[in-house]
């Protein structure tokens, strides 16, 4: 395990893609928990080791020096995390309904090109593609895009994990005790890195305005004085509480999940004092982002009856 952890991360550090520890499986009084010890729910055992990577995949590595140290000595027994800011992943989730939207796609648009492909711990799979030179293509989910009353781009059950994202790389342990794995047909060593295909890179950039709600009434414009109260002062007390409020604000205003993850992280290192804890302030960002994601659906049903 220690040897190929470290194989795989030097192998991605060699086509230029950052890589960092993660947190992985361990077994405590006869349970398979995650090695931080605490309940993390969805994000066991794939989320940042935060001695190493306090800023999660902005803290991820190409220089092989520091890869050595971290997988070959420093924590060996860890996951591999790669960061996707040059690529675009495609996860396919058969749990809930990839499978069946990924064969529609490739019957309107063909198969998938041969690429990098992952078999992941939870029973999925990840396609790897090359990201496509000035387009900006960002991360999404597919649960909470369809909570949010959006159409996913590519249908229920698949994500894309890209700018502003990780993945979780073979040969790393799932919580389930399932280890992910290359596809014996799509191994890096035996098939090309393939550019995002056309009609995937036209799915996903296709525009959404941000200045107004998906019923199509302009959106309010967040009170400057607030704004500046949150954002633009050191905060030494009560730090969750307004991280809550400030991706509150975000949200209400439309901002995708990656883009309110990605600013509370900088808003956090910038202004907090002392930073609160990568996994602790995600699991705050998620927690807001399921709570306006339900306040939605109950808004739409209630229009709808």
């Amino acid at each position: 395990m220690t040897e190929s952890v470290l194989l795989n991360a030097l192998a991605w550090v060699g086509h230029g893609h950052g890589v960092f520890p993660l947190h992985w499986p361990v077994t405590h009084n006869g349970q398979t928990v995650c090695s931080c010890g605490r309940p993390c729910g969805k994000q066991a055992a794939k989320h940042p080791v935060g001695r190493y990577a306090p800023h999660g995949h902005r803290d991820a590595t190409l220089e092989t020096g520091i890869a050595k140290l971290w997988f070959g000595l420093r924590v060996p027994e860890a996951n591999l995390g790669v960061a996707t800011e040059k690529l675009v992943v495609i996860d396919i989730d058969p749990r809930h309904g990839g499978d069946e939207s990924l064969r529609k796609l490739e019957a309107e648009h063909g198969e998938l090109p041969l690429t990098w492909r992952s078999l992941t711990g939870g029973g999925g799979t990840h396609d790897i593609y090359k990201a496509p030179d000035g387009v900006e293509i960002a991360s999404l989910n597919a649960e909470l895009e369809i909570k949010w009353g959006r159409d996913p781009p590519l249908g229920p059950g698949i994500d894309v994990r890209a700018r502003g994202g990780y993945i979780v790389s073979p040969p790393s342990r799932h919580i389930s005790g399932r280890a992910y794995a290359w596809s014996v047909d799509h191994h890096p060593h035996d098939v090309p890195l393939a550019p995002l295909p056309d009609w995937l890179v036209e799915r996903l950039t296709r525009a959404r305005n941000p200045a107004t709600t998906p019923n199509g009434a302009p959106a309010e414009p967040i009170p400057s004085n607030i704004w500046a109260q949150l954002t633009r002062q050191p905060i030494s007390e009560y730090r969750d509480a307004a991280a809550a409020k400030i991706a509150g604000h975000l949200f209400r205003h439309w901002c995708d999940y990656q883009l309110v993850l990605g600013l509370l992280h900088s808003w956090n290192s910038a202004w907090c004092k002392p930073p609160l804890g990568y996994q602790q302030l995600t699991n705050i960002v998620d927690r807001i982002a399921i709570r306006e994601a339900d306040r939605l659906e109950r808004e739409h049903h209630r229009s709808a009856s």
